[in-house]
C-alpha cells in the first residue's frame, strides 16, 4: 500500500467517524477543525507536515471519542 493509499483510508475512516457524531471535517493548512450543526468549530488536531496530518486527525478522533 502507497503512502498516498495509507493517508487516503486514513482521511475517509477520520471523516466518518467525525460525521458519525455530528461533525464535519475542515482542513486548514496543517490543522484539522470539525463544525458542527450550530456552525461552531473545535480544534481537533494539528501536524507537522501533510503526509500524517489524516493519520494525527483520526488519532485525535479516536481519543476524542474513546468514551
Amino acid at each position: 500500500m502507497t503512502s498516498e493509499e495509507k493517508r487516503q483510508l486514513a482521511k475517509e475512516e477520520a471523516v466518518l467517524l467525525a460525521l458519525q457524531h455530528n461533525i464535519a471535517l475542515i482542513r486548514r493548512d496543517h490543522k484539522i477543525y470539525g463544525m458542527k450543526k450550530n456552525s461552531s468549530t473545535v480544534f481537533i488536531s494539528e501536524s507537522k507536515n501533510y503526509d500524517k496530518l489524516w493519520q494525527d486527525a483520526l488519532l485525535a478522533l479516536k481519543k476524542k471519542f474513546s468514551n
